[in-house]
């Protein structure tokens, strides 16, 4: 970090420092209840273990000396230079253990921190000294001191657990506790990554809290809310590439993440760089950090999000939900433009039912009142009607029976629906038109809520539209073609687009699957196409094992191979594929299209 960034930091923390050496002296001197001429119950150490918590160690410890050496000179006491290097362990041990524990929540961070400052700054510390200087015995001078610190700790870690929740203090806190340059990407990454593990860990107080913290950025935002099994990034991203060519500037937000997890951040089609999303996740770090209830990866994610939309003054926010929909850690928002339910099927069951009206039920929860609803059809569609009923929320459905495809090969579609014709659609894969389509519905939506969308800008939207890893072609000789498709649904609007593009041509697979998913069904539906498959282990918790996959594969008639890894597997799959001149399909997982 240059000199003129750390600067203003430095000068920061010397006066809050100076501040807190004047509150220990007031302190020692007017917080404190005699008991005799050497023993008192004091509070002069809070400001010094206030300072090693915000700081750091070497903060605290300087506070501590700073404050006994001016005290004594202020009330004219003779210095002790073992009771000032008891003040000096009291701020260097209280906040050296406050940061070892930060993995720990706030306040046993705080009683830990405490317990450990006095046990030996002032117990044994300060009690060498008092005993040296008084000529007292030892043992019960520590006895009493013990007990007295046990009484004064108890109270000092109440306040400063109350203190350290405080917003200004957080503040203070993360200026202190951050390293002399700030985060990189790669440690950003890492904490994410360390945060709650919990897949996931439904409601919305953890990142309530947190974006009350940062000042409810999403309040500030307009957005479209998506929810849906399939078809979820697809309508994100006709949808925010129309808009941008509207003139609006567009925030989009959405997981999973296909290479790198700054991804799901973009405005504009850009995404956000890696030294603003480290910082992103650096602002909100020490309010994070500061809470019981810690929040998941994907909920410090989509806070990021929020305040980075806010920061970049976006018109519009397409928000994809992350699973679900009335439990997502994005359905805080409030007041949508939009809300819509691309379509309904079997998926994630173990979180949200194990029926099409059960989950239909849990993405209908991001209808919000009297704000209009789009479904794109399907099963269900009484759950979604009741539920917009029930807010006074208008229901709009698409209607596909104008929809009518010209053209379809690897370099688009050409399409006609209702009152267009001839539009390009840049989106390969046989399910898109119908995307497109809700897509349309939608902008009609909005342009009854104001917005301003011309057919300028839905033609060149569309035609523009871009989404890595939905039935992307990779190669053209061979063909080779990713499609993120990772649930039965998905897999067979795959197979479906596989047989657009090669007709009764038999293409080999690259492929991997969570286990969590209807694999054996994924293995039915994926055996109608594929002559051989070359199998991967997802690098994901969730994954099936390769062996286990290949072996149900073989069941069904496809000759494969279980690969120790994803590189090995695709350098072997594209080079049989290029000798054999036999289109090459890597699908299953968008796990796996980060590893090509």
């Amino acid at each position: 970090m240059s000199k003129s960034k750390n600067t203003p930091r430095s000068l920061f923390i010397t006066v809050a420092c100076a501040l807190l050496v004047a509150l220990s002296i007031v302190c020692g001197k007017f917080l404190q209840f005699p008991v005799g001429e050497v023993l008192r119950f004091s509070f002069e150490n809070l400001p010094i273990l206030l300072a090693g918590m915000a700081f750091g160690p070497v903060a605290g410890a300087l506070v501590g000396a700073a404050a006994d050496l001016i005290g004594c000179l202020a009330v004219g006491y003779a210095i002790n230079p073992i009771i000032t290097l008891g003040a000096v362990t009291v701020g260097a041990v209280g906040g050296l253990v406050y940061r070892l524990g930060a993995k720990r929540s706030l306040c046993l961070r705080v009683i830990l921190a405490v317990a450990a400052a006095h046990l030996i700054g002032s117990v044994v510390v300060k009690t060498v000294g008092l005993s040296a200087f008084y000529s007292m015995p030892l043992f019960l001078l520590m006895l009493w001191r013990l007990l007295n610190y046990a009484v004064v700790g108890a109270a000092e870690a109440t306040l400063l657990c109350a203190l350290l929740k405080n917003k200004a203090l957080i503040t203070m806190l993360s200026v202190g506790s951050r390293a002399k340059k700030p985060m990189t990407y790669d440690e950003a990454v890492a904490y994410l990554r360390a945060a709650n593990r919990a897949f996931c860990k439904p409601g919305f107080d953890r990142v309530a809290a947190l974006c009350a913290a940062l000042g409810d950025p999403q309040k500030s935002l307009r957005c479209i809310h998506v929810t849906g099994t399939n078809g979820k990034g697809s309508f994100c991203a006709m949808t925010a590439s129309v808009l941008r060519r509207a003139g609006y500037k567009v925030g989009v937000f959405s997981t999973p993440a296909v290479k790198e997890l700054r991804e799901s951040l973009s405005v504009n089609g850009e995404a956000i760089d890696r030294e603003s999303f480290a910082a992103l996740i650096d602002a909100l770090r020490p309010y994070a950090d500061a809470m019981e209830d810690k929040p998941t990866e994907f909920e410090l994610l989509t806070a990021a999000a929020f305040l980075h939309f806010h920061q970049q003054r976006c018109d519009i926010v397409v928000l994809e939900v992350g699973m679900g929909g009335r439990l997502d850690a994005t359905n805080i928002i409030r007041h949508p433009l939009l809300s819509v339910i691309t379509g309904v099927a079997l998926d994630h069951m173990a979180y949200l039912g194990d029926s099409v009206e059960s989950i239909a039920a849990e993405k209908a929860g991001i209808i919000k009142d009297a704000r209009p609803v789009l479904y794109g059809g399907g099963d269900a569609v009484s759950v979604i009607a009741a539920a917009a009923q029930a807010v006074g929320s208008p229901l709009y459905t698409v209607e596909y029976t104008s929809l009518r495809v010209k053209s379809a090969t690897l370099d688009g579609t050409v399409f006609d629906h209702d009152r267009y014709t001839d539009l390009h659609l840049s989106l390969l894969g046989s399910y898109q038109p119908r995307n497109a389509a809700v897509v349309l519905r939608a902008m009609d939506i909005l342009r009854a809520e104001g917005l301003d969308i011309s057919d300028a800008a839905i033609r060149d939207g569309l035609s523009s539209a871009s989404l890595p890893a939905r039935f992307e072609r990779l190669s053209a000789a061979p063909p080779i073609i990713f499609d993120g498709a990772h649930n039965a649904e998905g897999v067979a609007a795959a197979v479906e687009s596989i047989r657009l593009y090669f007709g009764e041509q038999k293409v080999y697979l690259l492929t991997g699957v969570l286990r969590d998913k209807d694999y054996r069904a994924i293995a039915h539906s994926l055996s109608t196409v594929a002559a051989r498959a070359f199998v991967i282990t997802p690098d994901n918790p969730r994954a099936l094992d390769a062996e286990t996959y290949a072996a149900l594969l073989d069941e069904r008639g496809v000759p494969s191979r279980a690969f120790a890894d994803i590189a090995s597997a695709y350098r072997a799959a594209a080079a049989q594929a290029k000798e054999d001149g036999v289109p090459l399909i890597c699908l299953g997982s968008l796990y796996v299209y980060a590893s090509l």
